[in-house]
């Protein structure tokens, strides 16, 4: 079940965004949960005690904005999916910080919260994935969304999560195989990065979410920040 928060100090807005989205994760066979309210301090409790996938977050609400929300689930290091929903185009662009993965703008609702969905039910789907793996101590599976990259060591990869890494046999070009379809690309010859973790692309090097550089290849520099700069827009 897709566990959804929405909140916004307008009361129709909120209404209109908890049918919708009931309505088009419904057309896509998802089951989800939806949690609404007007108030942005039962929403940071709420975010307290209770995971939540995707947040439809009004940015302009009085006394405690949607951007200190923001704040909290950047610091808190949360997954969840965060949508800004806004009568002010131009408060989006401070809003880029706090790594929003989409935009409705209140003006075009209809328009874009459709394409919005859809987008989250992909990147939901993405996220279901896990990898399977033998090392020397026995089998494992992890989440696609914990693998920050893989390194190439040899006749070994080397797969390096936030809070640990694993060795294993194998090649680069057979999980590249595997998982370029799900969000990973080949910066270089020895690295097969997680998209979901570029931070920053910075000269020849890319920034992870956990301020790790790691370099371009040369030979594939301009095709390998394209096929980023996509993702990342």
């Amino acid at each position: 079940m897709i566990k959804i928060a929405v909140c916004d100090d307008e009361i129709n807005i909120l209404n209109e965004l908890g049918n919708k989205i009931n309505a088009l994760f419904s057309k896509d066979n998802s089951v989800a949960e939806v949690y609404k309210t007007d108030s942005p301090f039962e929403l940071l409790e709420h975010l307290k005690n209770n995971a939540v996938d995707v947040l439809f977050l009004d940015i302009d609400m009085p006394v405690l904005s949607g951007m200190d929300i923001a704040e909290y689930i950047l610091n808190a290091d949360l997954k969840t999916l965060l949508i800004f929903v806004t009568s002010h185009d131009s408060l989006v662009y401070g809003s880029f910080k706090y790594h929003p993965f989409g935009f409705i703008r209140k003006s075009y609702f209809d328009e874009e919260i459709s394409s919005v969905v859809e987008s989250i039910i992909e990147e939901l789907h993405k996220r279901s994935y896990v990898f399977t793996f033998k090392t020397a101590e026995g089998f494992f599976r992890i989440d696609l969304s914990d693998i920050l990259y893989f390194e190439s060591a040899s006749n070994y990869i080397n797969l390096h999560t936030a809070g640990k890494n694993y060795r294993f046999r194998g090649t680069l070009s057979a999980i590249e195989q595997e998982l370029s379809a799900k969000g990973f690309v080949r910066t270089h010859k020895g690295f097969l990065v997680n998209q979901q973790h570029i931070f920053a692309i910075k000269g020849d090097e890319i920034q992870l979410s956990n301020e790790q550089l790691l370099p371009i290849g040369r030979t594939n520099k301009e095709s390998v920040k394209r096929i980023i700069m996509r993702y990342m827009r």
